[in-house]
């Protein structure tokens, strides 16, 4: 329970804010800037990954437990009073950085406790965790706007971080554990540099020059280079990259989050703005694909558990992701389709998971899944920057002039558009499936809890 609400509240705040934007676009009046005030969040939130995993490992699970919900409260309360879009910007950036910290350590937390082959069993719990914040997350922020006030889609964060130091305090203190080692803080920095700048050359609603963003991510990838060379317990430990299978995982698991981000992203926009169908109408239909993921990660998760076995699992995974994508790209059965592929991907969750979780030794544990869920988030972003070059290309290529608005667009432009992207990610799906079969090698589960 202790672990379910951090990550509750971690993943609603990356979709509670979105429905009530235009209210605070107007109560604040933002003009152009206000997708920052989600973009802020996930900046932050993305960037401290690796960086809470890594004093986690030093200082302990609890201890980075309590600074992220102070920071996320502390963030929380700053934009419920913030009167303007500056302000509101900065306290979704300290949002965000406690935020960052919910994610990275429930996780670890969760292999703290539980054994690679068992951990399966609760894939499903945790991905229906994610699911119902998923689908809750623009329905509250909807109600709190017309109901109550904007403001308190970032006050109703406050009692639920109050609670989940009590749970963590009453459930998790024998996690915290210290360990006697100096921290690399100019590696902790670069690494930041480095994300923020590779999230910010992502982002579609990234208008800084790429000469700014480029320059600041090789620079920093150099001197982080140099830095961990020079340290006794370096950041990014090199010795995670021999564990087998570690960076095969963490590229499937940016894959299969490439895939589901592409779905969640822009196929409401075509139903919306192709097809014609409301937001509630095209909203429902998406839930099919949450619904299916939760489905498919619990199944995956308690096979994996009873058999030992995790590849086949994470091949069938993505062969289900790669036809549905064929099959959505063609029109046929849109359902059955986003029920495929939201099986598909869930499959690939466990799958992975337990691969990493298992080869980790335990002075590197907080580290190491910090970086695999890096991989997913980043996953995200990158699916998001590929699907909208793709549609601009394909719109390029057939002679269609761009638009300030996808609105803008012609049913058949879009159309076009589209099923570029869904083609892309049906070759993207085969190729992970590729990679899975020949990359990723055949291990025994552990049926214990490493310890140092």
């Amino acid at each position: 329970m202790s672990v379910a609400l951090v990550i509750a509240l971690g993943s609603l705040e990356k979709s509670i804010v979105t429905t009530p934007l235009p209210m605070i676009g107007d109560a604040l009046n933002a003009g152009n800037a206000l997708t920052w005030v989600v973009t802020a969040y996930l900046l932050a939130a993305t960037a401290v990954l690796p960086v809470y995993g890594k004093l986690s490992d030093i200082l302990g699970r609890v201890r980075m437990l309590y600074i992220g919900i102070t920071l996320f409260i502390i963030g929380s309360i700053a934009c419920g009073f913030a009167q303007d879009l500056q302000t509101l910007i900065i306290a979704r950036v300290i949002q965000g950085i406690g935020g960052g910290g919910l994610i990275a350590l429930a996780f670890t937390v969760i292999a703290d406790c539980i054994p690679a082959r068992e951990v399966g069993k609760y894939q499903g719990f945790i991905s229906m965790v994610y699911a119902v914040s998923s689908i809750a997350g623009p329905l509250l922020g909807g109600y709190f706007a017309e109901h109550l006030s904007w403001r308190w889609v970032f006050w109703i964060n406050i009692p639920l971080g109050l609670i989940a130091v009590f749970l963590i305090r009453r459930n998790l203190s024998h996690l915290n554990k210290k360990r006697d080692s100096k921290f690399d803080w100019l590696g902790a920095m670069m690494l930041m540099i480095c994300s923020t700048s590779l999230l910010l050359l992502l982002s579609p609603e990234a208008e800084l020059p790429i000469s700014w963003t480029g320059g600041a991510f090789i620079a920093s990838i150099l001197l982080l280079i140099v830095v961990e060379r020079r340290v006794s317990d370096p950041m990014l430990p090199a010795r995670l990259a021999k564990l087998p299978g570690y960076l095969v995982c963490i590229l499937l698991i940016l894959c299969s989050q490439l895939l589901m981000f592409a779905i969640l992203v822009y196929l409401p926009m075509q139903m919306q703005w192709q097809k014609g169908l409301s937001a509630s109408a095209s909203g429902e239909i998406m839930v099919i694909f949450m619904i299916s993921i939760t489905l498919g990660a619990y199944c995956g998760g308690k096979l994996v558990n009873k058999s030992g076995e995790y590849k086949r699992y994470a091949l069938f995974g993505f062969f289900l992701a790669a036809v549905s994508f064929a099959m959505i790209q063609h029109h046929l059965f849109q359902a059955v389709a986003l029920g495929l592929s939201g099986l598909g991907i869930g499959f690939t969750l466990p799958a992975l998971g337990v691969v990493v979780q298992n080869v980790l030794p335990p002075k590197d544990r907080g580290i190491g899944m910090s970086l695999f869920n890096f991989g997913r988030e980043l996953g995200g972003a990158i699916g998001v920057a590929a699907c909208s070059t793709v549609f601009q290309l394909s719109l390029k290529n057939n002679g269609v002039a761009k638009e300030t608005s996808l609105a803008n667009y012609s049913p058949q432009a879009l159309a076009t558009g589209f099923n570029a992207i869904y083609l892309l990610m049906a070759v993207m799906a085969l190729v992970a499936m590729i990679i899975t079969f020949f990359a990723l090698k055949k291990q025994t589960l552990a049926t214990e809890i490493k310890h140092d």
